[in-house]
């Protein structure tokens, strides 16, 4: 009985002195020796938020390079005929004749149709019987003038009949030449809509014709782009119909106001159809190429959100030194700095998430640059 009171006045000790060592900061363990080692006989290590000295933070680097680039614009563009017609009658008829394969090359002038003639020919043959009259009545009247046999305004009126006759002639010819119709420009053919045989009104389509040795590119850029269409020195087209070719293009006009809906500026471009791969209507992605400038490029890595705008950390004697940059252009993982850095600077690109303006680093790896 006596030994269990001693034991639980023992405990009743220890706790009054534990409660009085933590309410009045005394570190029990350094009083009484106990923190000069652990349970292991290793050394403490310092805690997080203590007096410890923290070395310098492992950060991955890479020097800012002075590239050439060029402002280029990117646009999704369509194919267009250099010409492109829809051939069709001038007057109604019947196809008395189809006189092309569909799909074929034809030059210009090449007969394609002819319509029915009888009539044309009709009216022809009628004309220039009328006109062989009115000239020999014209010849009578200009020698019966010439002795003096005949009334004024009876030789003037034979005159009048001839040129008449005349003009009846050509036209008639002039409708029998339309009965045939050409080619206007040399191109190819599309399929034909009407078969020989076929009656058809004036203005109906008969087939398409389009150029196809020259063709344009009709692409929008937003109005922002305007200026630098201007400096543009090129046009380069890929089709995903064609892969792994390029096409290089010029552009030849600007539309002369901006897409109200769109915001967009229309603009043009023509190229030549080598081989004649290319065909209206095919899309292409259309890079316009600016000029070549001089711009000093980093990583997108080494580039921190801070505020309103975004900085890099620079290593300068082994320290980060914080430089709030303006960007530019971006490209296959780098960004142009227009403004904050110089070529050959020393930035982080890794390893800058917690780093602070001053703070001691090790450079543990360094990647090439661009321009290396």
């Amino acid at each position: 009985m006596k030994f269990w009171t001693l034991l639980l006045a023992v405990v009743a000790l220890l706790a009054a002195v534990a409660l009085g060592a933590r309410y009045s900061g005394v570190d029990i363990a350094s009083w009484s020796g106990l923190s000069r080692f652990t349970a292991s006989g290793e050394a403490p290590q310092p805690q997080a938020g203590g007096q410890g000295k923290r070395g310098p933070a492992p950060v991955e680097t890479q020097k800012a390079a002075l590239t050439s680039i060029s402002d280029d614009i990117g646009a999704i563009g369509t194919l267009l005929a250099d010409e492109s017609v829809a051939i069709a009658p001038e007057t109604s008829g019947r196809v008395a004749k189809v006189m092309f394969e569909d799909g074929a090359a034809v030059e210009a002038g090449t007969p394609l149709f002819r319509f029915d003639t009888d009539l044309a020919q009709s009216d022809l043959e009628e004309a220039r019987a009328r006109l062989r009259l009115a000239e020999a009545n014209y010849q009578r009247n200009e020698k019966l003038r010439k002795s003096g046999n005949v009334a004024e305004s009876a030789f003037e009126e034979a005159l009048s009949a001839r040129d008449v006759a005349r003009a009846a002639v050509e036209s008639a010819e002039v409708r029998l030449a339309k009965l045939t119709i050409a080619a206007p420009f040399s191109g190819k053919l599309g399929f034909r809509t009407v078969s020989e045989g076929a009656y058809v009104t004036a203005g109906t389509p008969l087939v398409q014709l389009d150029k196809v040795d020259r063709l344009q590119v009709s692409f929008s850029v937003p109005e922002l782009a305007q200026q630098a269409l201007a400096a543009a020195e090129s046009v380069e087209l890929v089709a995903d119909a064609l892969p792994g070719e390029r096409f290089t293009a010029a552009i030849s006009a600007l539309a002369p106001s901006i897409d109200v809906n769109g915001r967009a500026l229309q603009v043009r471009a023509e190229l030549a159809n080598e081989g004649l791969k290319l065909r209206p209507g095919l899309l292409v992605r259309v890079t316009v190429k600016g000029r070549l400038r001089e711009a000093v490029m980093v990583p997108e890595a080494a580039i921190a959100q801070r505020g309103q705008g975004a900085i890099v950390f620079k290593v300068v004697d082994g320290k980060a030194q914080q430089a709030r940059v303006s960007l530019g252009k971006r490209e296959q993982g780098m960004v142009e700095v227009r403004e904050g850095l110089a070529a050959g600077d020393v930035v982080v690109t890794a390893g800058n998430a917690r780093l602070s303006d001053g703070a001691e680093v090790e450079i543990v790896s360094t990647a090439a640059s661009a321009a290396e």
